[in-house]
């Protein structure tokens, strides 16, 4: 008889292009018996006016299709800006971000998830219009913003066994990367591309990484770590097991089988960030660019979910078999000082069926 064994880590497992070349018109929906397409969407002088207050808005899709390249909304403008500009979403595919010192922002948007169709039946998102779902969306008002502490922000989150996925016996979490300042002040990138058990005991730990020289990422190299029962250090830049003294190391590998812990030479200024979906591993051209670096193993964490497994998310997938993305109508609220926005994700894909070109509707309902 086959024996299914649980690992004893599984009780502790934790939660989980461009820039744009130019601005695009948006359609506003000016007051709430106008049809959208109808208002005109420029103000004094042939600029953008910044909506009145519950006024929906409807954009033109937006060109994230890039997939490694995010793109920046700003409520106020209805456009798109540059990175360095005053923005507060930003996206890339069926990703969407807060504006936070973690996703590179000079300032801080908060976020409430209303979840307002994560109940819903396939059945019902494949029914779902921007008609039919207008009346609900303009029906969420101020009186319906939650208290301050229900909002909260893009953040990093420390996540020292993100490196693996908790089963019966933990597998390497190899679609996941990290971009890493190193403890001599470069950078690198790596994962765990494959971990080995002897019963529950860590018999290996199989690292690759590609060290930064310049501004590029060079070729994988190999390792493998075999603890032994004992925490191991690691160095990068050797591409080596050391032991440790002071800046010798940068990641250190904790094989308890309570643990299976990565921790970093905080005492050196080590830090990670972690690695979008795309590129890949294989595909990211540097390191040295992420927004910020964590004291930790991180995961990107915030109140929008970016997963299409999560029917609290701007998309569900596939519920036609035809491998497409259908739009949740799912409201989000986005607190920029003291003004609150709502808006939904309403559509993944440009007039001509091109993917990754979300349509927003929002307005200002504080």
């Amino acid at each position: 008889m086959r024996t299914t064994h649980r690992h004893p880590l599984q009780r502790f497992q934790s939660p989980r292009v461009r820039r744009a070349a130019r601005s695009f018109s948006m359609v506003v929906l000016a007051g709430l018996a106008a049809c959208e397409g109808e208002a005109d969407p420029t103000g004094p002088n042939g600029g953008v006016r910044e909506p009145a207050v519950n006024e929906i808005v409807t954009t033109q899709p937006l060109n994230a299709s890039s997939n490694d390249t995010l793109v920046y909304f700003s409520f106020a403008n209805g456009t798109l800006v540059p990175r360095t500009g005053d923005w507060d979403l930003a996206l890339r595919r069926y990703e969407v971000r807060l504006a936070s010192p973690a996703t590179g922002a000079s300032k801080t948007v908060l976020g409430h998830t209303m979840a307002t169709n994560a109940s819903a039946t396939s059945n019902e998102v494949l029914a779902f219009t921007p008609a039919n779902t207008r009346a609900a969306f303009d029906a969420i008002r101020d009186g319906q913003v939650p208290v301050e502490d229900q909002f909260v922000t893009d953040r990093l989150a420390d996540n020292p066994q993100g490196h693996i996925v908790l089963g019966n016996i933990p597998v390497a979490n190899a679609a996941q990367f990290w971009k890493v300042r190193l403890a001599n002040g470069q950078f690198a990138v790596f994962r765990n591309a494959r971990i080995r058990f002897t019963g529950f005991v860590t018999d290996t730990l199989y690292i690759e990484s590609r060290l930064q020289t310049g501004n590029s990422l060079g070729a994988v190299q190999a390792l493998a770590v075999v603890p032994a029962g004992q925490a191991r250090a690691i160095s990068l830049t050797t591409n080596s097991v050391v032991t440790p003294n002071g800046c010798n190391w940068d990641l250190q590998f904790n094989p308890g089988s309570r643990s299976l812990a990565i921790t970093l030479n905080t005492a050196c200024n080590a830090g990670t960030y972690p690695g979008s979906a795309s590129p890949t591993f294989a595909g990211v051209t540097t390191a040295s660019d992420a927004p910020t670096f964590a004291a930790y193993l991180s995961q990107l964490v915030g109140p929008i979910p970016n997963s299409i497994l999560d029917t609290a998310a701007p998309f569900r997938y596939d519920l036609t078999g035809q491998q497409r993305l259908h739009p949740a109508f799912n409201t989000y609220l986005a607190k920029v000082g003291t003004r609150v926005w709502k808006f939904q994700v309403i559509d993944y894909y440009s007039n001509t069926g091109v993917p990754g070109y979300p349509t927003l509707r929002y307005a200002r309902i504080r």
